[in-house]
Order: C-alpha cells, then sequence, then structure tokens
C-alpha cells in the first residue's frame, strides 16, 4: 500500500489565477503560508518559520473558487504532494545579444483533491473538491 497526502492549513499570499490547458481543462494556482514555531534552546525565545506552498487545483470546481481565493485568505487544502518537470526558456546575455536556452526547471506543488475557506463568512460554496460528496446523491 502506498499513501501520498498532504493537508495544509495557512493563509493565501496571493489572488489564485485560472488558466487553461489545450483540452480547456481549468488550472488554478495560488500560493500558500504555513508556519512552525519552536523555542530555542540556547535563548529559550520563539522562533517561528513559514513554508511556502504552490498549491494547484485542476478542474472546473477549482476554478469557480479562485475569485474567493484572496491575499490573505485563511485555507485548508488537502492533496497530493508532486513534482513535475517542464522545460523554461531563459535568456542569457552574451555581450550586446541576448541568447535564449532551454533548460529543464522542476516545479513542486501541492496538487489540490479539496480546498476550503475557513474565514468567518465561509459559505457551503467556499468548498472545492475534485471527490464525490456524500450528500451528491440528495
Amino acid at each position: 500500500m502506498f499513501l501520498n497526502e498532504q493537508v495544509a492549513l495557512g493563509f493565501t499570499g496571493g489572488q489564485a489565477r485560472t488558466a487553461y490547458t489545450k483540452n480547456g481543462t481549468p488550472v488554478t494556482k495560488f500560493s500558500m503560508a504555513t508556519k512552525t514555531s519552536w523555542k530555542d534552546k540556547d535563548s529559550d525565545e520563539w522562533v517561528e518559520k513559514s513554508q511556502w506552498h504552490n498549491v494547484v487545483g485542476y478542474g472546473p470546481v477549482f476554478a469557480a473558487l479562485a475569485n474567493r481565493l484572496v491575499k490573505g485568505a485563511y485555507v485548508l487544502v488537502q492533496g497530493e504532494h508532486q513534482t513535475r518537470q517542464y522545460d523554461k526558456t531563459i535568456q542569457v546575455p552574451n555581450g550586446n545579444l541576448m541568447i535564449e536556452h532551454v533548460i529543464k526547471a522542476t516545479a513542486v506543488e501541492l496538487k489540490a483533491n479539496t480546498i476550503k475557506i475557513l474565514d468567518r463568512t465561509a459559505r457551503e460554496e467556499d468548498i472545492a473538491t475534485d471527490e464525490p460528496r456524500d450528500d451528491a446523491a440528495n
């Protein structure tokens, strides 16, 4: 048995953006920050560290939620950790010329299965999931 499940609870770093693949599938992306804190052994003071996550959601349910995923929204994201490689074109100066190079880049993402907005004004519509809902038959 294998399990690749990640749960992150934190704040969005900016407005979510939706783009579309060549076949028309909506892809919604945003960044989110989580924090870890611990007590430093030497200074006996609390230390905080932020960790940034790139979140991606595939499909119309996540695109419909994008306008509510504004900077500072408190969200819970469940999904799988994924890495993918892609070609990235960069420009490198060479004297008076700019030479283009294609390099292999790696994206590290949290591929969302569920996104829930958890602020005080949250509504039922503020939950996006690509999994069947229990109340779907009702």
